[in-house]
C-alpha cells in the first residue's frame, strides 16, 4: 500500500503514515528496515495487525522524499 507520512517522531521512534484508503497506521522504528523517513515521505509499505491495533505498517519503502528530489535535480512544488 502507498501511504504519506504525516507524523514521526524520531525521539521516540514512533510515526503515523495515512495510507491510500485514507485510513492512518501507526509505524515503530523497529519496522523500518533502515529507512530514513520524516513526515511528507511518500511511502511504500505493507500492513500487519498484532494484539494493540490492525492498523499498524511495516516493510516501509521511501519512494519520494525531499532530500531524493533535491539529489535528482528536482524542485520542491
Amino acid at each position: 500500500m502507498f501511504g504519506r507520512v504525516t507524523n514521526y517522531f524520531e525521539e521516540k521512534g514512533f510515526g503515523f503514515i495515512r495510507g491510500e484508503n485514507n485510513q492512518k497506521y501507526f509505524i515503530h522504528r523497529s519496522k523500518l528496515n533502515g529507512e530514513h523517513i520524516e513526515r511528507g515521505y511518500l511511502v511504500f509499505f505493507k500492513v500487519f495487525s498484532n494484539d494493540r491495533s490492525d492498523n499498524n505498517a511495516k516493510d516501509i519503502i521511501v519512494i519520494e522524499s525531499d532530500e531524493r528530489d533535491k539529489k535528482n535535480g528536482k524542485k520542491n512544488k
